[in-house]
Order: C-alpha cells, then structure tokens, then sequence
C-alpha cells in the first residue's frame, strides 16, 4: 500500500479524529478570519476547506435524512394503523346500530299492524311471541310465549297480520304449541272468492303450498284470487279469515274435482308476532 493509500484508509478509518480535526480548523479559520479581516491567504484557506467539508456535510445529511424518514415513516405508520382500528370499531359500532334500529322499526310495524287487523273483528284475543319452530316429518307447529295463565285454550284460532296461521293443540301454564295450517294433519274449511264455492284445505307439509280438495270442477277460478275460511267446518274456524291466494289450478276431463294449489297468506316461515282468538269450535268464546 502507498503513503498516499494509507492516508485515506486512516481518514475513513478514523472519522472523529478526521471531524475533530476539521472542526479545530474551522474555529482558526474563523480566528484568522477575524484577524486578517478578509485578507487573501485567509480567503484562499477557507475556500479549500470549504471543498473539503461540503462532501462531508452533503454525505452527512445523504444518511441522517434516509434514517429520519425511517423513523418518522415507522411512527407514522403506527398512528395510521391505530386510527384505522377505531374507524373500524366506530363502523362496527354504526352497522350494529343501523340493524338494531332496522329490526326494531320491523317489529314496531308487525305489531302496529296484529293490532290492527280488520278480521275477526269482535273477537277478543291474546298477543304472543313466537319463540320456537318444531317442524318435523310428522308435525309442523310453532311454540308461543302465552299459555293458560294467560286465558288460551286448547283449539283456538291462531293469526297473524295477514291472516291464519293454525290451531292451539296444547296448553301449559306459560306457553302453547300451535299446528300450523301447513301441516298435513291440518284441515281447513275455505270458501273461494267470488264464486263462494267451498272446498277443504289440507296442508301438504310445506310453508309455500297447500293444497284445496272437494272443488268443484270447472269452478271460475284466477290465479291471486283471494280464500277465506268458510265457518262452515263444523265450527273450528271462525269464517271470512283470510287464508291464501290462489297459485294454480287445473280441471282433467273427467275429473270429480278442480285441482287447486294455494300459497298462505301469512308467510308461516317467519313468524314474529301472533294473536290467539279467544274463540272455540262451535262459536263458543
């Protein structure tokens, strides 16, 4: 290695001494500066430390400003990713105040509207909660919240908003198990529109159709047309209930009956909110 390669292997191998160095420079620099009030040998000695200190200083700053852009990036980031959490916690928040606020407004307007039924006007009754569905391949039935500490009986009517929903089969103090009418025991004396022609609904053990037996064929009958009970089956329901809406029908040449298919009133898949009329077989109250 030459003289002139281990000089600057030692300035960059010693740093501070080389800064130390420089900055002692600098202070007689400024001394003889001062003396020599601008004189030519103090001016040319600056101008060659100058060139000398502004590739450090300009190497300096080219690593301190990287690493306090690291730094500030870092901390930076941080306060970003907190911020984000509690805007996500505040949405959370919204969004379950926003469904709570929507399922109340429902549950005000299903019970704005049982209690305003236009059916079954006269009849007393007794509002309840659904609180539990118990299909099965044998018995579709739903559990109320009301039972015979609250007046119902065994063979009342159910309803809802719309129209029917079934029958109390069974009591106990605080609750009661009611058959729907989609239940393939259930059957429902129904008149069919304007035609009045009377015909029995047997559940088929769906939610969405049941199925009308004992009409006669080539009765006048449209699709949507609306069917209410008849009153007329031995007293079980009360009459001009609303029940379902006509879905199809059709007549086979020779056939002994029409064949029409229903859709219920009430949708029996979702129930909220029914009313137990105080009413028994045979018009009893």
């Amino acid at each position: 290695m030459s003289t002139r390669d281990y000089g600057v292997s030692r300035f960059f191998v010693r740093p501070r001494v080389t800064l130390l160095a420089l900055l002692l420079a600098s202070l007689s620099l400024v001394t003889i500066s001062y003396k020599s009030q601008g004189s030519g040998i103090a001016a040319v000695f600056q101008k060659s430390l100058k060139s000398i200190t502004d590739p450090i200083r300009s190497t300096a700053n080219s690593v301190i400003h990287p690493v306090e852009d690291v730094f500030s990036g870092a901390f930076g980031y941080s306060s970003l990713k907190r911020r984000n959490a509690v805007l996500k916690n505040e949405i959370a928040t919204m969004k379950n105040q926003e469904a709570l606020s929507s399922k109340l407004e429902s549950e005000v307007q299903a019970l704005t509207a049982l209690a305003n039924i236009p059916f079954a006007q006269g009849l007393k009754s007794i509002s309840a909660v659904v609180d539990n569905y118990s299909p099965s391949n044998t018995q579709m039935t739903v559990n109320i919240d009301r039972g015979s500490s609250q007046g119902v009986r065994v063979g009342e009517p159910v309803v809802a908003a719309l129209g029917l929903v079934g029958r109390v089969v069974s009591v106990t103090g605080s609750s009661s198990t009611v058959l729907l009418i989609s239940d393939p025991s259930s059957y429902v004396g129904v008149s069919l529109g304007s035609s009045n022609q009377v015909g029995m609904a047997v559940g088929e053990g769906s939610f969405q159709t049941i199925k009308v037996e004992l009409v006669n064929p080539g009765t006048s009958l449209y699709k949507g047309e609306p069917v209410y009970t008849s009153g007329l089956q031995g007293g079980v329901y009360p009459p001009n209930v609303p029940f379902g809406k006509v879905s199809k029908f059709s007549s086979n040449p020779g056939s002994l009956q029409e064949q029409v298919s229903l859709t219920p009133m009430v949708d029996l898949s979702s129930l909220q909110f029914v009313k137990v009329l105080q009413w028994l077989p045979g018009g009893a109250g």
